[in-house]
């Protein structure tokens, strides 16, 4: 997995040789180190009660002033949850729930959807701009959004910033990391709840049988 890589340990059963395949390692500061294995901790315990996605939002809030969560359903993206963006004049959790987006209308969202990876910058469009309205009263001088993967397709996204202050963004290794890991919770909770979903279509159909 990712974060044995950052940590440069290999997980159980694994062969040291390099895949073919492998998404690059983000470069974490040896600060960071301690911390992500905490949230990977949490985020391998908690992803059975659903709580992987509060889980990457509160870890990015540790870093960032303002960070939100979106959904990504059919052709927009859906705020979902947030921390901090009240500081900017933005919606709290209830009223986040109304802010959507298309998909191809902001460039960070696009770039996030069509690379599937995270993407750091200024605003660079209107759809951008937009986005940021619909977060607060102010545009950040430079934001970071970074994609949640499960199935094999982006779920959700998660949105950085450090309104109201002009600090530069800190360090986003560590966090990329997370959101990774995160995407692995949930593909294995996915596939926990569909061999249970299997298990008791078995043993209702073998209730069934006629003695």
């Amino acid at each position: 997995e990712l974060l044995a890589r950052v940590l440069d340990v290999s997980p159980p059963g694994t062969s040291s040789a390099p895949a073919a395949k492998l998404a690059p390692v983000p470069r974490v500061p040896e600060a960071d180190v301690s911390r992500l294995r905490e949230a990977s901790a949490r985020l391998r315990e908690r992803a059975r009660q659903g709580e992987v996605l509060p889980n990457v939002l509160a870890f990015a809030a540790q870093s960032f002033s303002r960070v939100a969560l979106f959904m990504v359903r059919e052709e927009s993206i859906v705020g979902i949850a947030q921390i901090g963006l009240a500081k900017a004049g933005g919606p709290d959790d209830a009223a986040l729930r109304d802010v959507h987006i298309g998909v191809r209308e902001s460039s960070w969202v696009r770039k996030v959807l069509d690379t599937r990876e995270p993407v750091r910058g200024r605003p660079a469009d209107d759809g951008d701009h937009r986005l940021c309205v619909m977060l607060g009263n102010e545009i950040p001088s430079e934001a970071f959004l970074a994609p949640i993967e499960s199935a094999n397709r982006v779920v959700a996204i998660l949105y950085a910033d450090n309104l109201p202050g002009r600090a530069l963004l800190a360090d986003t290794g560590a966090l990329e990391v997370v959101v990774h890991e995160a995407g692995l919770a949930l593909d294995g909770a996915l596939q926990e709840r569909t061999l249970a979903a299997a298990s008791d279509a078995r043993a209702s159909a073998a209730a069934a049988q006629p003695s």
